[in-house]
């Protein structure tokens, strides 16, 4: 018979040893799972690695080297497309003068320049506005701001600081049905 010590003695190996086989069960799931997930990274890695490292011009690598390449022609075409753009319309007879989304103006052409020199000595940046009458100039700020934020044609007839009709024409750069990044405004006094 088994006396009471030793079927406590055997209690306790018995529950040490359950205790360490499920230790050891959580262990080796745990390092099964773990060992999964490490296989997965390492085919994750390797299939970048097949996709950046050049296997005779169809990698990820050579795709994003040709398309730079590309971004870099485009952006030169555009600089010789604004700068042909600007010289057309600098030697028109036409007062042209461009302003920013916000209606700061930023260029101006020759003819512009000319009609606008008896009054005003400044026309950088939103100084442009001064050519307005100062009776007229809130009305017409009101206007124009609302085609700024609508991103629609400007159409304003008003009065100039010398008392004559001045007439203001321009159409957004568009670059959505909702947004623009300024105006080119036709400028002209009314005969």
């Amino acid at each position: 018979m088994i006396t009471s010590e030793e079927a406590t003695a055997i209690a306790t190996l018995s529950g040490a040893a359950l205790s360490i086989a499920i230790f050891l069960y959580k262990v080796f799931k745990s390092s099964k799972i773990f060992l999964k997930d490490q296989e997965e990274i390492r085919s994750a890695i390797e299939t970048i690695r097949s996709e950046v490292t050049h296997n005779g011009g169809k990698s990820l690598k050579d795709t994003v080297g040709q398309l730079k390449k590309t971004c870099d022609r485009i952006e030169v075409r555009q600089k010789v497309l604004d700068q042909r753009s600007k010289a057309a319309l600098h030697y028109t007879n036409q007062p042209l003068f461009e302003t920013d989304k916000t209606g700061k103006l930023i260029w101006s052409n020759e003819s512009f320049r000319e009609i606008i020199k008896d009054y005003s000595s400044s026309i950088e940046g939103h100084d442009w506005v001064a050519l307005v009458d100062e009776g007229k100039r809130e009305g017409f700020l009101t206007e124009f701001k609302s085609c700024l934020k609508m991103s629609r044609k400007v159409d304003v007839e008003t009065n100039c600081v010398n008392g004559t009709t001045i007439h203001f024409v321009g159409y957004p750069y568009k670059t959505s049905s909702t947004s623009h990044e300024g105006f080119l405004i036709h400028f002209y006094k009314e005969k």
